[in-house]
């Protein structure tokens, strides 16, 4: 199918404000248009926890059974239906654009959905509690953040002990260490696992500024 332009993506602010009214206006067609730029992020995300919690660490298996997994920046839930196709059955999802959220409950993957800020600027931290989450997943939102120290605090404050957080970036954020992104994640309260190489994270978006992420 013809890939579908969106122009104001790379035009829309990078904060708060701008997310809300980007993803609220894109919300009933971005499915549609993600699908046309064969976008793989969802899904590789979805199967690197996947294949990490089986594994666990040190060989013990995480157990996503008894806590759910966080999709933090859920949008309209395809990332939500990878981790379901992925054999996750209970997904958190969290995001600022309300009209995302309620296409996320009408595709009935998630046992609960919140509109949350990942920098929690509102309310200080997220509404859940303390290591109540198997994992933490967040694919195409930190392009949105300022604030990674308090995002990834809040990230290893719900995640369970041996749980795992996946998330994407924009390359040349992430390498630049804009808004000290790379710095935050290293002195974090975790053990980074995994680190992808430099790939194609929407492969026929027109707007090649959106092109390369890590995971």
């Amino acid at each position: 199918s013809t890939p579908l332009a969106m122009p104001a993506l790379g035009a829309t602010p990078k904060n708060r404000e701008g997310a809300i009214k980007l993803y609220d206006d894109w919300a009933k067609n971005y499915d549609e248009t993600l699908k046309s730029w064969d976008y793989p992020a969802p899904r590789k995300t979805a199967e690197l926890l996947k294949r990490y919690a089986q594994s666990g660490v040190e060989g013990a298996p995480l157990c996503i059974n008894t806590l759910p997994v966080l999709d933090a920046g859920c949008g309209t839930g395809l990332s939500g239906e990878a981790l379901h196709a992925a054999g996750f059955a209970r997904i958190v999802g969290t995001d600022v654009s309300n009209d995302s959220l309620e296409l996320c409950r009408g595709k009935g993957i998630y046992v609960n959905l919140v509109n949350c800020d990942l920098e929690c600027a509102e309310t200080g931290k997220t509404p859940f509690d303390d290591r109540s989450f198997a994992g933490v997943t967040c694919v195409g939102v930190l392009s949105y953040v300022k604030n990674f120290d308090k995002v990834f605090a809040e990230w290893c404050r719900v995640t369970a002990p041996g749980g795992f957080v996946v998330f994407t970036h924009r390359v040349q954020l992430w390498d630049g260490d804009v808004d000290s992104v790379r710095t935050a994640a290293e002195k974090s309260n975790w053990v980074k696992r995994f680190e992808s190489e430099p790939e194609d994270y929407m492969p026929k978006n027109p707007d090649p500024i959106e092109s390369a992420k890590r995971i």
